[in-house]
């Protein structure tokens, strides 16, 4: 799905029940609780996969032109982001940054 210029997000559910220490907090604790990086692995274990939400961001009309004028002109373009490198390169491939193939 990255390929296709997509940005993919698992998506898990943890439970939470009378046992687990969530329960009953109230929202400023949670939200202490849970900036704490340190506890990250326990309340991210038992974890349930609900599915991958994928996205794709449009591109707008006048970028491939724009990216067209610079390499006539002979400006070097240049993607920086922060995107998977498939993702990246998919995207790039779309807007001729890169050529296909």
């Amino acid at each position: 799905m990255s390929t296709q210029g997509l940005r993919c997000l698992a998506i898990a559910e943890s439970p939470i029940n009378e046992n687990h220490r969530l329960a009953g907090m109230n929202d400023q604790n949670k939200g202490e609780y849970l900036a704490d990086i340190n506890k990250y692995g326990e309340y991210e274990s038992e974890g349930v996969f609900l599915g991958i939400i994928c996205i794709k961001d449009p591109i707008r009309e006048e970028v491939k032109g724009a990216i067209r004028d610079c390499k006539i002109a002979g400006i070097r373009v240049i993607m920086i982001t922060g995107d998977s490198k498939e993702t990246a390169v998919a995207i790039a491939k779309e807007l001729d940054i890169i050529e296909q193939g």
